[in-house]
């Protein structure tokens, strides 16, 4: 028996999906902010401080150099989450650090000359989505599949789909497009 999380049937293939126990953070990709943690219990960010003393320390260096820094808070009950704004819990709940959004990078990175409003916006876009798959990575939501072919032989396989098992899915079927398209032109070809 399977311990898929998922089972679909696609164009006469069996996807699986799984959780992806990977043992990577997203936080080691190319990442555009640099997470500040202060936390005896969870070290999840690039800097991680031993008190709330030295991440404030270094926000006013952060912020001294130009960056923008935004708090990061975190619900920790039976397993952990982040977001960029506070949760509703008082008790096991607060703020563990902050996102540092470095304005070169994004200045860089998009491409233009100077700072602007709406480079801005761009930039806390840029924070929110790296937090968001961050937060997928830490609650769980990593996935991957395999493709079977009439239970017989495996065809195809992924790992590593953060955020949204949809994605995963989504991945899995167009792989199975691509198969049979494959064995298509194979079939003509050898006419």
């Amino acid at each position: 028996m399977s311990d898929a999380v998922e089972t679909i049937e696609h164009k006469g293939h069996t996807i699986e999906i799984f959780h992806d126990e990977c043992d990577w953070s997203p936080r080691e990709n190319d990442n555009m902010c640099i997470f500040h943690i202060a936390h005896r219990n969870y070290a999840f960010g690039e800097h991680q401080w031993m008190s709330r003393q030295e991440v404030d320390d270094a926000q006013r260096e952060a912020e001294a150099i130009g960056d923008i820094c935004v708090p990061l808070y975190m619900y920790d009950h039976s397993g952990i989450t982040i977001s960029l704004t506070p949760f509703t819990c008082p008790f096991d709940s607060g703020q563990v650090g902050f996102v540092q959004i470095k304005k070169d990078e994004i200045i860089s990175n998009f491409g233009k000359k100077n700072w602007t409003k709406n480079l801005r916006i761009k930039a806390l876009e840029v924070a929110a989505m790296e937090v968001k798959e961050l937060d997928s990575y830490l609650t769980g939501e990593v996935y991957g599949y395999i493709i079977d072919r009439d239970g017989l032989e495996q065809e195809g396989s992924c790992w590593g789909f953060i955020g949204d098992i949809k994605y995963c899915i989504d991945e899995a079927k167009g792989e199975v497009d691509a198969i049979i398209q494959h064995s298509q032109r194979v079939k003509t070809s050898a006419l």
